[in-house]
């Protein structure tokens, strides 16, 4: 993959050098499965020297350009093998973890990337039901005291029920 007519990194768009039309027709999970698997492929080539624009893609779609959120998944990017960091990127994809909810869970596990992906990936329904509940209740402390409606920022929970 070359970056010759790039659209950008943290576009959301990914490498136009990619055939976009194909993914437009995909859905969402399914356009971000295929980032991941993009990635996968790329790890297993050592040889492509030119910047890859997958991850940072990743960590957009992931972020929602989020600030804080960017700055927790750049830690994992650092402190994790590729292989890790893309099962994290999978695991908060479908815990709903995104935006703003990657910081509040990172915040949840003292800012360990290791301990987040081990929750999210292997650890006990009763962990990870605590993680959802704390991202939760800090996107509902944020509600209250940004005066936002309720609900605005999204609930990550399993259970929607009040």
């Amino acid at each position: 993959m070359s970056c010759h007519s790039c659209g950008g990194c943290f576009t959301g768009t990914g490498c136009s050098t990619i055939k976009l039309s194909k993914k437009e027709a995909l859905s969402d999970s399914a356009r971000f499965q295929s980032l991941l698997d993009l990635a996968t492929t790329q790890q297993q080539q050592p040889q492509q020297k030119e910047h890859d624009h997958v991850v940072p893609t990743i960590m957009s779609e992931l972020s929602k350009n989020v600030y804080a959120s960017q700055t927790v998944l750049f830690k994992a990017f650092d402190d994790l093998e590729l292989e890790q960091f893309l099962s994290l990127a999978k695991c908060l994809y479908s815990a709903n973890v995104v935006g703003v909810h990657i910081a509040w869970a990172a915040e949840y596990c003292k800012g360990d990337v290791q301990e987040l992906l081990r929750i999210l990936s292997t650890g006990k329904e009763e962990e990870q039901t605590l993680l959802l509940q704390h991202c939760d209740d800090a996107a509902e402390m944020h509600e209250m005291f940004g005066q936002l409606a309720m609900g605005s920022v999204g609930r990550v929970s399993r259970n929607t029920s009040l």
